[in-house]
């Protein structure tokens, strides 16, 4: 057999491999197995003129693969289900001494993602899209990076808010490595790149605002994988896939990236079956025995992929693999089937989706109004433990979109979830929870003073009513107003979300505390430093409203645990706030008036014994005279 005839053979193998969606899908392929493919007895009777005509159909395309060994072919494999977002970049890649493509894209579900085709000096080219989800709570932050065996310099890449003024890597031994910002007309963001001799460790970025005052920093170990000792040079497969075998306390184990990112790591030998795999947004990388040579991996309800393992360099006795993901494999799951060197199905794995609802519904499921046309509906109910559960909601492939119960909620008996629907355009982000029989009604205020009334859903034969209310993406929401039948209306601000970024950025003069920790009164909420780092913020009041009306003696105060210390606000009056643990020990904080008209008294206290546990900690706060005004019990 000549080496067209072998190479149509396994074409032909593989399409009779691939099936189509369906119920009875699986039932058919399983009754192929003791079969003899059709296709085998056709290719002895083929003239090899009609070969040469037939090959070039099956090899490019016909099975769907990713046939693209240029970057404008990688290129065009990435935007097929894509919209540009402005211009893009070119940068040179000192790794590789080849151009590096960069530029902003709209998914397929209309989130924005940073796209790159890397262009390599041994290899094919690869590209990638990584969601830009940080971006919510983050000035800037790492995207990818260069660094390789081998490599003298190395480059990371990574976006930044348009009011970011300087990006600067920082090692260990703390060098510092100033970095290229550049704006995109019609982008999103900024792109950064900070480029460092490939020997030094970059362990963060710290982020400077166009006045040059230091707004934060970002660490790279959000997107590097976990450092451990390595067992020898990595090894590079397809797609942009570098494999390191590291030595951590659970044993031997191999760490994958891609493009500098981490995708996972696994256990050598495999754990949980004789085939391991990892699916992050577009690549599945994975472990298999040794004696395996092929896998095929196919998405339920969607593609087919065939890979060829290739021996680890470490004498580990397995096979590595790595190729694209056809479709959204860990959301909808997959199968992994192996093959030996003489075609032998060696075994058969399923790996089961993301997108399943584990816990069945009391009553009806409902849809949230306004996620419909989203891609994927943002879905609602309750089980036989009157849990409120949710499931869906437009999420990147790398984010787990499974679904989630929750027994009690972040503001007693108050509480939301949040979706972000960015199709059809504007997009809307919807906020949604469990609602008593009381509730007469639920208004999102938003940071200008407007308000949005929500809604109330009832499915038939659901314990509790849901509420939910839309906002219109890009809209800043200050909190809630929360009305119950025969009471007043309750202010309920969102605290989840960080103004450091505001903070930071302001001119004002920050108030003294004690222990070291200053406060400054923002639009969102309450900043705190602890010296000159910026420490976890304390809601602020709504829009025309006071810190006051956030406090009453259901709720006499609002308190966290910084770095060093203990701070936050109490009702008006207070002068010492002692906490006690479950242990008997105290500590003890001293309070004082707001300076901001506020009518609260704030609190610091440094550390006395180990750090505090909200669970295990009694409140109690104290007027001028010792007289105890109010008591904050731990949460039961």
């Amino acid at each position: 057999m000549n080496d067209l005839e072998e190479r149509l053979r396994s074409a032909l193998d593989a399409r009779a491999r691939t099936f189509e969606a369906g119920p009875h899908a699986w039932t058919r392929v399983m009754e192929r197995r003791a079969r003899r493919h059709p296709s085998r007895w056709l290719l002895a009777a083929l003239p090899a003129a009609l070969l040469a005509a037939f090959v070039p159909v099956l090899l490019n395309g016909g099975l769907g693969r990713n046939t693209a060994t240029d970057p404008t072919g990688v290129y065009q494999q990435l935007m097929k289900e894509r919209t540009p977002l402005g211009e893009e970049v070119t940068v040179d890649n000192p790794s590789e001494g080849k151009p590096l493509r960069l530029w902003f894209a709209k998914a397929k579900l209309g989130y924005p993602e940073l796209c790159v085709v890397v262009e390599r000096a041994a290899s094919e080219p690869y590209g990638k899209c990584s969601d830009l989800y940080q971006g919510d709570s983050s000035d800037a932050w790492f995207v990818g990076g260069s660094l390789r065996d081998g490599a003298a310099t190395a480059m990371d890449w990574g976006v930044a808010r348009q009011d970011v003024g300087a990006v600067t890597g920082v090692t260990k031994g703390g060098k510092e490595f100033p970095g290229t910002l550049r704006s995109l007309d019609g982008a999103p963001y900024r792109i950064w790149t900070v480029t460092y001799p490939a020997q030094e460790t970059i362990l963060k970025v710290e982020i400077a605002d166009v006045k040059g005052r230091n707004v934060g920093w970002r660490p790279r170990a959000m997107m590097s994988p976990p450092t451990e000792p390595a067992l020898g040079a990595s090894m590079e497969l397809p797609e942009g896939v570098s494999v390191r075998a590291v030595r951590s306390k659970q044993g031997q184990e191999l760490t994958w990236t891609r493009a500098g990112a981490y995708v996972g790591s696994l256990a050598v030998p495999p754990q949980l079956g004789p085939t391991q795999t990892i699916s992050r947004s577009d690549v599945i990388v994975g472990v298999a025995p040794k004696d395996v040579v092929r896998i095929e991996v196919s998405v339920n309800d969607g593609g087919t992929v065939t890979m060829e393992t290739r021996p680890d360099p470490w004498n580990l006795g397995v096979a590595l693999f790595a190729g694209p993901s056809s479709a959204d494999a860990r959301g909808k799951g997959y199968r992994v089937i192996s093959y030996d060197a003489s075609g032998w199905r060696v075994n058969v794995d399923m790996v089961g989706g993301t997108n399943d609802d584990p816990r069945p519904a009391v009553g009806e499921v409902m849809t949230i109004p306004g996620t419909e046309g989203s891609g994927k509906p943002m879905r609602v109910w309750f089980d036989k433990n009157n849990e409120f559960c949710y499931s869906g909601g437009v999420v990147p492939d790398d984010w787990s979109s499974s679904s989630s119960c929750v027994e009690s909620f972040r503001e007693g008996p108050f509480g939301y979830e949040e979706t972000t629907s960015y199709l059809p355009d504007p997009g809307v982000v919807s906020y949604f929870g469990p609602a008593g029989e009381d509730w007469e009604s639920v208004d999102a205020v938003l940071s200008d003073g407007r308000q949005i009334r929500g809604s109330f859903l009832r499915g038939t034969g659901t314990p509790r009513p849901v509420w939910y209310v839309n906002v219109p993406l890009g809209a800043e929401v200050g909190g809630f107003l929360m009305k119950l039948k025969d009471k007043p209306v309750k202010q309920v601000p969102i605290y989840t979300k960080d103004c450091a970024r505001q903070a930071a950025r302001s001119d004002a003069t920050h108030h003294t505390l004690p222990a070291g920790v200053t406060a400054l009164l923002t639009p969102d909420c309450v900043a705190f430093w602890e010296g000159s780092e910026v420490v976890p913020s304390l809601p602020g009041p709504l829009p025309d409203g006071k810190l006051s009306d956030l406090l009453d003696q259901e709720r006499p105060t609002r308190w966290i645990d910084g770095e060093k210390t203990w701070y936050g606000y109490a009702l008006a009056g207070t002068v010492k706030v002692v906490a006690t643990r479950k242990n008997g020990t105290t500590a003890t904080a001293d309070a004082a008036p707001d300076p901001w008209g506020q009518d609260v008294a704030l609190f610091a206290a440094r550390e006395s014994a180990r750090k505090f546990t909200v669970g295990d900690v009694v409140l109690k706060g104290y007027d001028a005279d010792g007289k105890e005004l109010w008591r904050k019990d731990p949460p039961s």
